[in-house]
């Protein structure tokens, strides 16, 4: 992954971010926007958010899909030349080190 595109993906990561604490209900939960993966050709951005309590993570992606032209919006200030769909996950590495850690796997 070239520089660029690890400062871009970061850069995503934090507007979005930014966005979700501001503006995501309350009764979603705590939200947290772990990292964003970008294509090479920079059509796609994979977004990857936690949240607790976990039950809420269907409900947190349904949320964040339907704003997405939103969020796509605030990607404007990156400067690159086409703004990237956004597609959200579950962050499933902390339910699967805690999974280890308990001795469940």
């Amino acid at each position: 992954m070239s520089k660029k595109q690890q400062r871009a993906n970061e850069r995503i990561r934090q507007i979005i971010a930014q966005h979700v604490t501001q503006n995501l209900p309350p009764q979603l939960g705590l939200v947290s926007i772990t990292r964003v993966e970008l294509t090479k050709d920079l059509s796609l951005a994979r977004v990857y958010f936690l949240v607790m309590p976990e039950q809420n993570a269907q409900k947190v992606k349904e949320y964040l899909s339907e704003h997405e032209r939103e969020l796509r919006s605030k990607l404007g200030s990156l400067r690159i030349r086409r703004l990237p769909k956004l597609v959200f996950e579950e962050d499933k590495s902390a339910k699967i080190a805690r999974e280890l850690a308990d001795g469940e796997i």
